[in-house]
């Protein structure tokens, strides 16, 4: 925790990030008094992915320091675990924030960081080649959490994660906190967040994409047992 109680969530993005992941990551902590969540990347602006664009607001160089760092899966998984700016910007702050966190496939890039070692991740099923090609593995657990790196499969348990992140920085209150205003969210009318509001202007035009209702509290908010395992 910063001076006065802030936090900064920086959530990692390069092209061919997942919207859902970003989003399960976002509804949590844009529900956190004092979390700061910003998306870094490379260049300002828009960066595509599967279900829309997503914003960088702050370039890598310009977050040193950062308490959490999430690095949701995507499509382009392969080509941002080969990019040296982004493996190299993961590699320096990690030592520095209290929690990372890679969602899906986003456990290869934190493998080809060097951040892993042997130790097996929680990733989505379509990884484990990659991994293992960074000398990690697949996990058949949902989530692992070895030291201050937590990995989870994606999607519903990157909100279970980043709710777990929550119990351990602002512990039982801040999680009834975000509890309480993600189910206030998802009652009509609905109060979106920035992030949702900024990502619905920006969505490719097209037919629709209806809302994953799963990413909708309270009901798949099931905080108890999380299964995590500590090296």
């Amino acid at each position: 925790m910063r001076e006065g109680g802030g936090v900064q969530v920086a959530m990692a993005l390069s092209p061919g990030v997942s919207a859902d992941e970003c989003e399960a990551f976002a509804a949590v902590f844009e529900h956190l008094d004092g979390a700061d969540l910003v998306g870094v990347g490379a260049h300002l602006g828009t960066v595509g992915g599967p279900g829309g664009g997503h914003r960088v607001e702050a370039l890598f160089e310009d977050v040193q320091h950062p308490d959490v760092v999430l690095v949701p899966g995507g499509l382009g998984c392969a080509r941002a675990a080969a990019d040296p700016v982004l493996l190299g910007w993961i590699r320096a702050v990690a030592p520095r924030s209290d929690w990372l966190v890679a969602s899906s496939t986003g456990t290869v890039i934190v493998a080809a960081a060097g951040l892993l070692g042997q130790q097996p991740a929680a990733t989505h099923w379509l990884a484990g080649d990659l991994l293992v090609a960074h000398g990690s593995s697949a996990s058949s657990e949902r989530i692992v959490e070895i030291d201050n790196i937590i990995t989870c499969e994606g999607w519903i348990t990157a909100m279970h994660v980043a709710l777990l992140v929550t119990l351990r920085l602002a512990g039982p209150d801040g999680v009834a906190q975000v509890r309480e205003r993600l189910a206030a969210a998802s009652a009509p009318p609905r109060a979106t967040s920035r992030w949702t509001q900024w990502r619905d202007r920006n969505r490719p035009t097209g037919p629709n994409r209806p809302r994953n209702r799963q990413l909708e509290a309270p009901e798949i908010i099931a905080f108890d047992p999380l299964t995590t395992r500590r090296a």
